[in-house]
């Protein structure tokens, strides 16, 4: 049995890497077409859950295991001269705080802290999760960010598909039973077919196989600079430009703003760092001139993107949500007040008195649900459990943030020697980068949004970031 742990947990990770894309669609299939909504089925829903509850498992028998034959101070000593020493010190801080907050003053109940922690925390944990994976048993096939590359280039060939159908024929997507009188916003009920610029109405925007348009930027987004640095990097100069087009098209075809912003950055910092030697030409050349054309095109379409709803909304609700974590900056309000959890607990739970504060507070603004939420990551967690928690947990994120972007200095030193680079050393170099590039950009996306919550793109954008920072790890070591 023993042995073949790692050929389980290899087949476990690529289940959890691919299944994790289209999984809304099948639950939209299953629930609103087979109507299948037994309680059974929201066990089958939780199968990612279930995947990491299992690797919580196996790494805590190994880790007790490890300290009952070695010793806790041996354990310690070996962890303690690990990178991810003070990683795991954070989260273990941003843990216990919480746990503490929650529960022991704020006794909110186990079920709900922990549906907290599941918006605020897991991505984290899976982090860490991965990493006890790999320092204890061998993986069978490790190259998982190839097997993404895949998945990446399906999802930018097949999007202009659903994007001509959305234009095209919209009533043809009732086949797969989303819903032609459902907007955006609708819950509990059928997802909308089509997702427009002014809730009902305006330009339609892509949302392919996730949940909303801004589900599916966010995962062009966050895996763009891990496309470009392990993929496009190695193909031909044309073959780069073409890409790079499709993917702007794609990018386009959600109509975002924070989406066409957050890509233009990525791509002038991959260009570059990849042609580092070019910079003035590059600068002078392609991005003077497409900032130029940009800001041209974005005046010219202005009453697309000035979008009155969500202006509006953005700042209202963040500006009540400060006001609010400041009324309590020390006692918190409580664990599910603000965010995803508070939708799904006042939704449910109409009749609970916590929400009927939600109610009040809402009411000032003619808000018609019963829950929170203040398009604000860190007003967010600010809110639920204050100063206490949300320092170690901007302290974990910044580790995350740090570890992907240091290497950019070992990239240039690399790039010196020209020929004579380690190509292997290299390729693991900038897909670090890629992924700290983005973890920056989300830092600064999260003062008008809380995207970090999506399942689709999150689970696997941490298992990845592990693989890559862990075998750069291993290539510090053999050499």
């Amino acid at each position: 049995m023993k042995k073949n742990i790692p050929i389980i947990i290899d087949w476990l990770i690529k289940i959890f890497l691919v299944w994790l894309l289209v999984q809304f669609f099948l639950q939209t299939f299953v629930t609103f077409k087979l109507w299948w909504d037994w309680w059974i089925w929201k066990i089958i829903w939780l199968w990612k859950e279930i995947i990491i509850l299992l690797f919580i498992l196996i790494v805590w028998s190994w880790i007790f295991v490890a300290i009952k034959n070695k010793g806790f101070k041996n354990f310690y000593e070996q962890l303690r001269n690990n990178s991810i020493f003070w990683f795991w010190i954070y989260f273990l801080l941003t843990l216990i705080i919480s746990f503490i907050l929650a529960v022991l003053v704020q006794k909110v109940g186990l079920g709900t802290y922990i549906l907290s922690l599941k918006y605020d925390l897991l991505w984290f944990l899976i982090f860490l999760l991965w990493v006890g994976i790999a320092w204890y048993t061998p993986l069978i096939n490790n190259k998982y960010d190839n097997l993404y590359q895949s998945v990446l280039k399906f999802t930018v060939f097949w999007w202009i598909f659903w994007w001509l159908i959305l234009y095209l024929v919209p009533w043809a997507l009732g086949l797969f039973w989303y819903s032609r009188t459902s907007f955006e916003g609708t819950i509990w009920g059928n997802p909308p077919a089509v997702y427009y610029t002014e809730i009902n109405r305006g330009l339609i925007r892509n949302q392919f196989l996730f949940e909303r348009p801004i589900s599916f930027w966010f995962f062009l987004i966050a895996f763009w600079p891990v496309f470009a640095f392990g993929y496009l990097r190695k193909q031909t100069r044309k073959y780069q430009i073409l890409w790079t087009l499709w993917f702007w098209f794609l990018i386009l075809s959600t109509l975002s703003r924070a989406a066409m912003g957050v890509w233009l950055l990525e791509t002038a910092v991959i260009l570059l760092l990849v042609y580092w030697k070019y910079t003035k030409k590059i600068l002078i050349y392609l991005w003077i001139p497409a900032c130029i054309v940009c800001i041209c095109w974005l005046w010219y379409f202005r009453d697309i993107f000035m979008r009155t709803h969500s202006n509006t909304g953005h700042i209202v609700l963040l500006e009540e949500g400060v006001m609010l974590g400041l009324e309590k900056p020390f006692s918190w309000w409580w664990a599910w007040y603000s965010g995803p959890a508070s939708h799904q607990l006042c939704y449910d739970y109409e009749e609970n008195e916590r929400c009927d504060i939600i109610k009040e507070i809402n009411s000032k603004y003619e808000i018609t649900t019963y829950w929170y939420n203040p398009e604000n990551q860190y007003v967010q967690i600010f809110m639920e459990y204050g100063f206490l928690w949300l320092i170690p947990w901007i302290c974990c994120f910044c580790w995350l943030i740090w570890e992907g972007l240091k290497v950019a200095k070992d990239i240039v030193e690399e790039l010196k020697k020209w020929k004579k680079a380690d190509q292997k050393k290299l390729s693991q170099l900038y897909l670090i980068f890629g992924f700290g590039l983005w973890l920056l950009w989300l830092w600064i996306e999260w003062l008008v949004l809380h995207s970090f919550v999506d399942r689709m793109i999150v689970y696997p954008f941490m298992l990845l970031y592990w693989l890559v920072w862990w075998r750069n790890n291993e290539i510090k070591e053999d050499a």
